[in-house]
């Protein structure tokens, strides 16, 4: 037996108030077991309060101006997100049969039924117009009005398809084979709740000859929110989901191949409970006793109920990002157990006519401190989550943070009440006490790497020199990418009808481009201009007065400023509205209809003199700018390589109802030449498909419009690509006309996510650097302890970012947050291997053989706690959600780096350039389990 020293007296202030807290427990173990029960029922009653949310606006920062702009956008033109439903025919003819047709009409009228859609925002081939009149009438008749039946009907129907163009890629597919129903899903709505309602029409209508799929970004919201909740191993009603599978495989079979298995097992089980027993099985394998690997399963069932319900309290809803978090808990709950349980264990085995309670005392006395210290590095790690601009990643970083200090307390308090009143006989029999000292030679082989990394001390900073200096190869290549279509399965169904819409239709992921060219006419007249009824204007400002028909003129007081920019007496602002303008005698006489009372302004007017006018112009009418909005699609119809598939605006519509008036007439597709046709063409287009129809493809004061890009992915960097070279084009072509661009729909708005995932990459690191270096540095007494904490974790984190590089890994949501986590979870090998370094100097070890002695007493726990890590989080390559078993893949690599790390440059830097001493004189003996 060697002595084994207390913490020495500069360091002992922490350990002091630790051991004090873990005595308590000892002395009051029933006690200790009921009251920590009783705080975790408490929040854990919270649990029911949860609420699940796994919508795309849920991942960005709702201040951001990608997201503002996109509200706006999307209120202002009535843009909903769409379920797209998908019918693809087996038939000789494609679509074109009546079967196929006489579905798409009886869908069309079954989703405008449900509760809660605006039925005119479903919309397929049996809600569009045609190029033909209803016969004897000059009404223009529906695509599908009335049924088709026969084969010359279904065959004027595909040619009128060809020759409209603007329904082929987005209604029905180039080759005829396919067709859609897009139904619009309002904001606020209940998603899965309409998703599920779209099934079971479809489920009804489904037959032999006929394939019938949904896709769209609601169904993709929905099927996570089953995903997470199955990954989580927590029933589908539990959270607000429908029991029933929300589209998923239907009936029992075999899984055929290995991958089908293991997913099969994660929706059934869970990750949670496969975490779980992974570990268990590691703590079993090690110790050799059930009941030794059965003891951290308490604080891990605590610390996710405490979570989960103090979640729920505080109305967070469960985000994307918080599928991973229970894994985590199941994993950090139970690595400070580990090294507790080891120490405990070893104690039982070397000193077996020692009352077990006294065991349990030096165990928290001697590990108290370290293993206070790496609980608190991972909260920090976590913690540093907390700073990031998207709130799922901040929700996660808080509560997983909670999560990791709850765990410390429970391992201060419940554990050692645990191992006082669990007999030690049920973890270390007398034939067990036998067995235990197979795994325990693992030291042995630990102290002698100590020697043989001291031999060879110069070889291994070589090796190690060279893997950093290629580092900065892998970093080069490192991309920030990421894409919402990333969170299923490449082989999944959703992912398989998303290929197939990208394939066979323009494309399923859109990008809104509003286009703002407002013109502000202002001038001064002579009072006698105005009189009721009439404002003449000079005919030298107008150069189309088809461009102020309809627009809203504001006359002020000459001198007074502009109107509405200063206060002015209530009867110096008259407003009226232009309904009809001609010119005559080189003026335009406008005819208004009144808005304001008219009599006191005129009183006001005449007394001035002179009056001011300002006019906001129907810019949008313009020949001209129509012409612009056509050059606009057409540039952006080129951009092939950043995956564009298909273009509509004002232009395209304005060409197909003008087309559509006149089909008889070859020579009819064409822009029109003034603004007064444009103006007509509108109300046909409205009059033909509604307002509301209209309304989201310009506004009515005619200034504002969208174009809509139809993109057959939607990934950051070739979005980005786009959106830039869009910016380009407008600075050179557009701006100095005064027209301006906008971004909106999911597409853009995705893109805040990079300077989201860069901001919390960099913030979460550098707030962890410095965290975990304050912690380390004060618990450990010095700057250079904190510093040799701190090393071989960042360079395993450094490491893991060149092989994301070399390996095409990009950063994504989940991926971002690896690095982080890491540094919070991979440093606890260095800290219990310091600690023993310290531990053996005070005993009056030398350099070298304190170096041996905390190897052989740190290294096998850190082991067995590395290889139970690497499995429970490894469990996370289980996951559903392929962002999050990458994120696992980073992990495991990550902790294993951190590991080989620590026993290489640990014992290195401690021969070379030792960390202040122990004083002797300050340590109190204790029993060396060595």
């Amino acid at each position: 037996m060697r002595p084994l020293p207390a913490p020495q007296k500069d360091r002992a202030g922490a350990a002091r108030w630790l051991s004090a807290i873990a005595d308590g427990a000892i002395r009051k173990p029933a006690l200790t077991l009921s009251a920590v029960a009783l705080l975790t029922l408490i929040a854990g009653t919270g649990v029911g309060k949860l609420k699940l949310r796994t919508d795309g606006h849920a991942l960005v920062s709702q201040s951001a101006p990608e997201v503002l702009y996109d509200q706006a956008i999307r209120d202002r033109f009535g843009i909903e997100d769409q379920i797209v439903a998908v019918i693809r025919s087996d038939h000789d003819d494609g679509i074109f049969n009546p079967s196929t047709i006489e579905l798409v009409r009886e869908l069309t009228a079954e989703f405008k039924r449900i509760a809660g859609i605006n039925p005119g925002n479903v919309i397929s081939l049996a809600t569009e117009a045609s190029c033909r009149y209803a016969p004897g009438t000059y009404r223009i008749q529906y695509l599908l009005d009335p049924a088709l039946t026969n084969k010359a009907e279904l065959d004027q129907l595909r040619d009128d398809l060809r020759r409209i163009e603007l329904y082929t890629g987005t209604l029905v597919s180039s080759d005829g084979k396919s067709s859609v129903v897009l139904i619009g899903i309002p904001p606020g709505a209940d998603r899965p709740r309409l998703y599920q309602s779209v099934m079971d029409i479809v489920a009804v209508h489904k037959s032999p000859g006929t394939d019938i799929a949904v896709t769209g970004a609601p169904v993709a919201e929905s099927l996570l929110g089953v995903q997470i909740l199955e990954d989580l191993g927590v029933p589908k009603g539990l959270l607000g989901v429908g029991a029933r599978s929300l589209g998923g495989r239907a009936g029992v079979r075999w899984p055929a191949n290995p991958r089908e298995f293991y997913l099969s097992l994660t929706r059934r089980v869970g990750l949670v409970p496969i975490a779980a027993m992974a570990m268990m099985f590691v703590l079993l394998l090690c110790f050799r006793n059930l009941a030794a690997a059965l003891l951290p399963l308490p604080g891990v069932a605590a610390a996710l109920l405490f979570v989960f319900g103090l979640m729920g309290w505080c109305q967070t809803p469960v985000y994307l990002t918080i599928a991973v978090m229970p894994v985590l808990l199941t994993v950090i709950s139970a690595t400070n157990d580990i090294y507790l349980l080891n120490r405990y264990l070893t104690l039982l085995r070397d000193q077996p006519g020692v009352s077990h309670v006294e065991l349990v005392r030096q165990t928290f006395a001697n590990l108290g401190r370290p293993v206070a210290c790496t609980s608190l590095t991972a909260v920090i790690g976590f913690l540093s989550f907390g700073l990031s601009p998207l709130v799922p990643v901040r929700a996660f970083g808080i509560f997983t943070g909670i999560g990791a200090l709850y765990g410390l307390f429970f391992s201060l308090t419940a554990v050692p009440a645990l191992l006082v009143l669990v007999p030690p006989n049920w973890l270390v029999s007398r034939r067990q006490r036998e067995q235990l000292a197979a795994p325990f030679r693992l030291s042995a082989g630990f102290a002698r790497w100590a020697g043989w990394v001291g031999r060879n001390r110069r070889w291994v900073a070589g090796a190690v020199l060279v893997v950093t200096a290629l580092t900065p190869l892998g970093l080069r290549r490192l991309v920030v990418q990421d894409s919402w279509m990333n969170g299923f399965d490449p082989e999944s169904e959703f992912r398989r009808v998303a290929r197939r819409v990208n394939r066979d239709f323009f494309g399923m992921h859109l990008l809104y481009v509003s286009v703002d060219a407002p013109r502000t006419l202002t001038g001064e007249l002579a009072a006698t201009n105005v009189v009721p009824g009439t404002v003449v204007l000079p005919a030298s400002l107008i150069p189309d007065r088809g461009l102020i028909e309809g627009s809203e003129v504001a006359l002020s007081l000459a001198g007074e400023g502009v109107s509405g920019s200063v206060t002015q007496p209530t009867n110096a602002v008259w407003h009226a509205r232009i309904f009809v303008a001609w010119p005559k005698g080189g003026q335009i006489f406008a005819r208004t209809v009144p808005l304001d009372s008219f009599d006191k302004f005129w009183e006001a007017a005449r007394r001035a003199g002179r009056v001011r006018y300002d006019i906001v112009l129907q810019s949008q009418l313009s020949p001209e700018m129509v012409r612009r909005l056509a050059d606009l699609s057409a540039f952006i119809r080129q951009k092939r390589e950043d995956a564009v598939g298909g273009v509509l605006g004002p232009a395209e519509y304005l060409l197909t109802t003008r087309f559509m008036g006149r089909s008889f007439d070859p020579q009819t597709r064409r822009l029109a030449d003034s603004s007064a046709e444009n103006k007509k063409l509108w109300n046909d287009y409205a009059t033909g498909l509604g307002p509301q129809r209209l309304r989201q493809v310009i506004d009515t004061n005619y200034w504002r419009s969208l174009t809509t890009v139809f993109l057959k992915d939607a990934n950051f960097v070739e979005t980005a690509n786009l959106m830039r070279d869009l910016r380009d084009y407008e600075r050179e072509h557009l701006a100095p006309k005064g027209i301006k661009l906008g971004f909106a729909g999911d597409v853009a708005v995705s893109q805040s996510l990079i300077r989201g995932i860069v901001t919390t990459q960099m913030q979460s690191l550098i707030w962890s650097l410095v965290g975990i270096f304050v912690v380390t540095a004060l618990f450990g007494g010095s700057m250079r302890w904190g510093l040799y904490c701190l090393l071989p974790s960042l360079l395993a984190v450094v490491i893991k970012f060149a092989a994301m590089g070399w390996f095409g890994i990009p950063l994504g949501v989940a991926t971002s947050m690896f690095a982080a986590m890491t540094l919070g979870i991979g440093v606890n090998c260095a800290i219990h291997l310091l600690e023993g370094w310290h531990q053996a100097r005070a005993a009056g070890a030398t350099a070298a053989e304190a170096l041996s002695r905390s190897l052989e007493r740190t290294g096998p726990p850190a082991l067995i706690n590395t290889l139970a890590m690497t499995l429970g989080f490894g469990v996370l390559m289980l996951s559903q959600v392929p962002a999050n078993a990458r994120l696992g893949v980073l992990l495991v690599l990550g902790l294993v780096n951190c590991f080989a790390a620590s026993i290489l440059i640990l014992p290195l830097l401690l021969h070379w350039w030792p960390v202040k001493e122990p004083q002797q004189g300050r340590s109190l003996p204790t029993t060396d389990p060595a």
